[in-house]
């Protein structure tokens, strides 16, 4: 009689040992890894407004050459008027000023963008003038009313070394600011002393 050998087969898993440091191995690249993905998120949102707020300048720029009428971007809460002050941070709008005084009135002055406002964090602000509104007169450069050359900042909880800004010259032309070797930018030949102006 033959005798069949009863063959085992061999079990597959991971003893406790070897589960404790994957678990271990996990933890360590986790705690190294999520500082560096907070600060990626905010280099994209910092890049991302930047660039809402570049479009926005673009989109005002064009429709100035192209109605040959004056368009003002300025800084707006409601989304309908101009607020008048405290910079970008709740929003923007774009609009045909047919008086050229810098202000919206509803009634007979069309509104072509709307910007929405910015998360709590982060503040949007011009210098000079510019903290109110950009004008655009119909030759895409900015309006005599306008100072020389101004910019505008965008930083993430008031650092500068987190910060984004746009320069805008007399022209119209706007440009994104380099930054230096901290990471802060520069305008006007020197890095931005802080976020408030």
């Amino acid at each position: 009689m033959k005798q069949t050998a009863l063959k085992h087969k061999h079990l597959a898993g991971f003893t406790i040992i070897e589960l404790m440091i994957t678990i271990g191995v996990v933890a360590v690249i986790l705690t190294l890894g999520v500082p560096s993905f907070q600060g990626l998120f905010e280099r994209n949102q910092l890049t991302s407004n930047i660039n809402r707020f570049i479009s926005a300048l673009a989109i005002a720029r064009s429709e100035a050459i192209k109605r040959n009428q004056r368009v003002v971007l300025c800084a707006s809460s409601n989304g309908t008027n101009c607020s008048g002050a405290g910079g970008y941070d709740n929003g923007w709008i774009v609009f045909v000023d047919n008086n050229n005084n810098d202000t919206r009135e509803i009634a007979n002055e069309e509104l072509i963008w709307q910007g929405e406002s910015l998360s709590d964090d982060m503040t949007l602000r011009g210098t000079n003038s510019y903290n109110v509104a950009i004008p655009y007169v119909p030759s895409g450069r900015l309006a005599a009313s306008a100072p020389i050359n101004g910019s505008v900042r965008l930083c993430i909880d008031n650092q500068v070394a987190k910060a984004r800004a746009v320069t805008i010259i007399q022209s119209g032309r706007v440009r994104l600011a380099n930054h230096n070797s901290a990471g802060i930018p520069i305008v006007g030949g020197a890095a931005i002393p802080d976020c408030a102006t």
